[in-house]
């Protein structure tokens, strides 16, 4: 039996409009393939929260240095059971021992194998093979052995971005690091800081969506092959998606890397604490919000106004500005900003909240020589008297558990 197939004749015009439809579409789906896609990239273990109560008379201690020449603008570390504070502008190593008794200075500027070249010092860290890695303000890596204070390897990190490159949140050449709040972390072969993005056409104003899903905020640099890593932390916590111009200027990423080489990440007006293993694979999320935190923060809608407001904001506002971790007690801590005079700082052990405490303005957790936890070495800053001052504090067994 032999089918009859029927054909209809399609006028002109029809075809005009059928293959204009179809251009169009395919110009659409050219174009949103190029963009980004609209939902974050943020990715975060589910929460799990828990609070165990502990002995709230922690007695903090004030140990004034011996007094030394110095800019007071530092860095510091401990290295073998001694405070090591970095000054940034005289590019010195001031050791002290546990009491604050100097004991030398090393470095300083100079063409020397035991001096620096790198002019001023933007960040330093301890490695784990105790080396010393000095961070300069232009991409500039040195470092050095930390015993004989002798140069071991330099280099600036480059780069040839092509235009797309530049403009693509993917591309390292896009961010700023994080000067004012670094954090400079080395582990295994690489090191680990904070960027923010203010390109004009990718920033928290400018696309304020796009940006909180998709921009970075960790870079990793691979110090043994002198290139650039991953980019790291990508996008915000849902608390910022609510209304994205109350956290202009309280939009910074503080971190943490233990010596399993997995990350503690800490946002600006975020309460929780973000952990992830060297693939950055989501591992816990748990957190408090610190006590009477002022978290009005202002709506900001130019560049102009975060001018204007960046001051006040950073010292009258709330946030979570520094975390810890401390491996030989396994003890995490995360200070945060409370008041004119005083701040508060976090204590957690085993992912569970162990302390909420007051805490000295500026204080933040260096690590521990024992039985006592230190801070980083700070200016005193009080009226003719820059004095380098340490805190240090023990935490008993009802607290820690050790």
């Amino acid at each position: 039996m032999r089918k009859t197939v029927l054909a209809c004749a399609v006028p002109a015009t029809a075809i005009k409009r059928i293959l204009l439809a179809t251009l169009l579409c395919s110009y659409v789906l050219l174009i949103m393939s190029c963009q980004p896609n609209n939902r974050t990239e943020f990715i975060a273990a589910p929460v799990s929260n828990s609070i165990q109560p502990g002995n709230r008379g922690i007695e903090i201690d004030t140990i004034r240095l011996d007094s030394i020449n110095t800019s007071s603008f530092g860095d510091s570390f401990i290295f073998s059971d001694r405070l090591v504070f970095v000054d940034k502008h005289f590019c010195t190593l001031s050791f002290f021992n546990e009491e604050g008794k100097f004991l030398s200075t090393k470095l300083g500027q100079g063409g020397g194998p035991h001096e620096t070249q790198i002019g001023r010092i933007a960040a330093a860290s301890k490695t784990e093979d105790n080396q010393l890695l000095l961070f300069g303000y232009n991409l500039d890596f040195y470092l050095y052995d930390l015993k004989e204070i002798k140069l071991n390897k330099s280099f600036i990190l480059k780069h040839a971005p092509t235009k797309d490159a530049e403009l693509s949140y993917l591309s390292p050449f896009i961010y700023t690091n994080q000067y004012d709040d670094m954090v400079f972390r080395v582990f295994d072969k690489s090191v680990y800081f904070n960027i923010y993005a203010e390109h004009p056409d990718f920033n928290i104003l400018a696309n304020p969506r796009g940006f909180l899903e998709q921009s970075r905020h960790i870079r990793e640099v691979n110090v043994k092959k002198q290139t650039s890593g991953r980019l790291l932390a990508a996008g915000y916590p849902d608390s910022y998606m609510k209304d994205p111009s109350k956290h202009v200027i309280l939009s910074g990423t503080s971190f943490d890397i233990d010596n399993q080489g997995n990350f503690y990440v800490n946002y600006d007006t975020d309460s929780l604490i973000y952990v992830y293993d060297h693939d950055y694979k989501p591992i816990a999320t748990f957190g408090y919000q610190g006590q009477e935190m002022n978290t009005d923060y202002l709506a900001i809608s130019s560049p102009q106004e975060s001018r204007k407001n960046y001051r006040s904001e950073r010292t009258n506002k709330g946030y979570y500005y520094w975390i810890e971790y401390v491996n030989e007690t396994k003890t995490l801590f995360r200070s945060y900003q409370k008041n004119d005079s005083r701040d508060g700082m976090q204590i957690y052990k085993d992912n569970t909240l162990i302390e909420d405490i007051e805490v000295p303005k500026g204080l933040r957790v260096m690590g521990y020589i024992a039985p006592y936890y230190y801070s980083y070495i700070i200016p005193k800053m009080e009226e003719e008297d820059n004095s380098l001052i340490v805190y240090r504090f023990k935490l008993n067994s009802t607290s820690s558990n050790h």
